[in-house]
C-alpha cells in the first residue's frame, strides 16, 4: 500500500511505531474506518440472521445493488474491498473507457441528433488513434494537456473555431470526470493557447457569398422559369427568400398558418427543419432523415417577418399552384411532387438555377446574406429592426457575419470615383 511521506512521519512520530509494516497496517486500518464511516448506507439485520447493505451500482435501474454477507464483519470487508476496487478501476480509467458513457450523458442535454453525430465524428477524425485517450484521467495533467492542444493546433492548423469544436470532447469529458469525482477538478480548464498558434481564417471575398446586383434578377427570373416548367411551388421558395431572408430550414417548414398569425402582413417563424440519425449497435450512424420541430434555432429566431408586397404575391402563386395540384389540403407551403419541399430539396433547385444562368453556385445561405445586406444598404431601417427580422441575438453578428457587397467590381470603382472625388 502507498504511503506518502508526511504520513509516514506523522504515524511513527505520533504512535512510536518503528516498524513499516506496522505503519502500513495502522494506515489501512485507518482507511478501512474511513470507507465504513462514509458508507451511505444502512447495515441491517436480516430475518435469516445475515447482515445487508447496498452499494452504489450506475449500471442498475435504482442505482445500487445489494450485498448480503453471513456476519457482520465479512459484510464490513466486502464493503471494503468494493470501495477499493472501485477506487483502483476510476484510477485507471482512460478517456477512451468514459467517452461512451459521457457521449450518452451529452444527447440527454439535447434534442439534435444531428449535433451529437457530428461529435462522434470530430472523435473519430481527433482521438480515436490518438495516445491521449490512453493516459488514465487522473495522469492528465496541465502539463499534458497544454502539450498536446498545442500539438493538435499545429499539426491540423486548426483555426480558433476549429480548436473550439474539436476540444469540446475532451474539455467536457474532464468536467464529466469531476461530477463523477474521478477527479477533483479539470485541469483541461487552465490550458489556454496563444492565440498566434491558430490559423488566420480569411473573410471570404463578397462576390462568394451574396448574389451580386446583377446576379440576383437573372437567378430570381429563373427560379419563376423553373416554377413554370415544374409546376410546383418548392421553386417559388427561391423568389420569397430573397424578400424574407429566412433560413433555408425555416423556409422548408412555413405553414399557411404563419401568415398574420400574429401580425398582419407578417409570417411567423417559430420552427424549422432537422436532420436526425440513429445511432446503430455497431456504433455507426443511420441515413439522415429530415423532421420538422416546434423551435428555431435561437430564442430570438422565433419572430415575426414583414411580408413586402412582392412576398404576398409569391405566397398567392404558391397557393393557386398547390390547389391546381391537388396539395390544396397541405399545411405547407412549399411543395414539390413528393410533398414539402426539404432543404436539401430547395438547394437543389437553388442551384439549377445557378448553372442555368451561368453564374457561379451559391446556397440558400447567400441569399439570406443578400437581404440582411439589402437592408442595411438601404440605410432607411434602423439595425434593431433588421436583427429583430433575421432571428440574431445581437446586432454585431449581423453587422460582422452578413454585411458584405452586393456590387461589382466596376461598380464599386465608380462609386469610389465619385465618394472621393476632388476638384483641383
Amino acid at each position: 500500500m502507498e504511503i506518502n511521506e508526511e504520513m509516514l512521519k506523522f504515524l511513527l512520530k505520533k504512535a512510536n511505531i518503528s516498524s513499516i509494516d506496522e505503519v502500513s497496517n495502522r494506515y489501512e486500518f485507518m482507511t478501512n474506518k474511513q470507507i465504513l464511516a462514509e458508507h451511505p448506507y444502512a447495515i441491517t439485520t436480516n430475518k435469516d440472521g445475515r447482515f445487508s447493505t447496498y452499494v452504489p451500482d450506475e449500471s442498475k435501474p435504482s442505482k445500487r445493488k445489494k450485498l448480503v454477507k453471513p456476519s457482520q464483519k465479512e459484510l464490513e470487508q466486502a464493503i471494503v474491498k468494493y470501495y477499493k476496487e472501485r477506487e483502483k478501476s476510476k484510477k485507471k480509467l482512460c478517456l477512451k473507457d468514459l467517452y461512451p458513457e459521457w457521449l450518452e450523458y451529452k444527447a440527454l442535454h439535447t434534442d439534435s441528433s444531428a449535433y451529437i453525430k457530428t461529435i462522434d465524428e470530430l472523435w473519430r477524425s481527433f482521438y480515436i488513434n490518438n495516445k491521449i485517450i490512453t493516459i488514465p484521467i487522473e495522469e492528465l495533467d496541465e502539463v499534458t494537456l497544454d502539450t498536446w492542444a498545442c500539438s493538435m493546433v499545429k499539426n491540423h492548423k486548426m483555426t480558433k473555431k476549429k480548436y473550439y469544436n474539436m476540444s469540446i470532447i475532451i474539455r467536457q469529458s474532464l468536467e464529466y470526470a469531476v461530477k463523477k469525482k474521478i477527479i477533483a477538478d479539470n485541469p483541461y480548464e487552465k490550458v489556454k493557447i496563444d492565440k498566434k498558434l491558430f490559423r488566420n481564417q480569411r473573410k471570404k471575398p463578397d462576390e462568394t457569398q451574396v448574389y451580386l446586383m446583377d446576379e440576383q434578377p437573372l437567378v430570381e427570373k429563373q427560379a419563376f422559369e423553373d416554377f413554370k416548367m415544374t409546376g410546383c411551388s418548392a421553386s417559388l421558395a427561391i423568389p420569397f427568400a430573397f424578400q424574407a431572408g429566412m433560413r433555408i430550414s425555416e423556409l422548408a417548414a412555413l405553414k399557411w398558418s404563419d401568415i398574420g398569425e400574429e401580425k398582419e402582413n407578417y409570417i411567423h417563424v417559430s420552427r424549422m427543419e432537422v436532420r436526425e440519425f440513429d445511432r446503430l449497435p455497431n456504433g455507426s450512424w443511420s441515413k439522415e432523415r429530415y423532421v420538422i420541430v416546434e423551435r428555431t434555432k435561437s430564442d430570438a429566431g422565433n419572430r415575426n417577418v414583414y411580408l413586402t408586397t412582392s412576398a404576398r404575391s409569391i405566397l398567392e402563386q404558391a397557393k393557386e399552384s398547390n390547389r391546381i395540384n391537388g396539395y390544396a389540403d397541405s399545411e405547407y407551403i412549399f411543395l414539390n411532387k413528393k410533398g414539402r419541399a426539404t432543404a436539401r430539396a430547395l438547394n437543389t433547385i437553388l442551384r439549377r438555377c445557378c448553372n442555368l444562368v451561368n453564374i457561379s453556385e451559391k446556397g440558400m445561405h447567400a441569399i439570406r446574406k443578400n437581404y440582411i445586406s439589402t437592408l442595411i444598404d438601404s440605410n432607411d431601417i434602423s439595425i434593431n429592426y433588421i436583427r429583430e427580422m433575421v432571428g440574431h441575438v445581437d446586432e454585431r453578428t449581423t453587422y460582422s457575419n452578413y454585411c458584405y457587397n452586393r456590387k461589382s467590381q466596376d461598380q464599386t470603382a465608380l462609386d469610389m470615383e465619385k465618394a472621393l472625388v476632388h476638384n483641383f
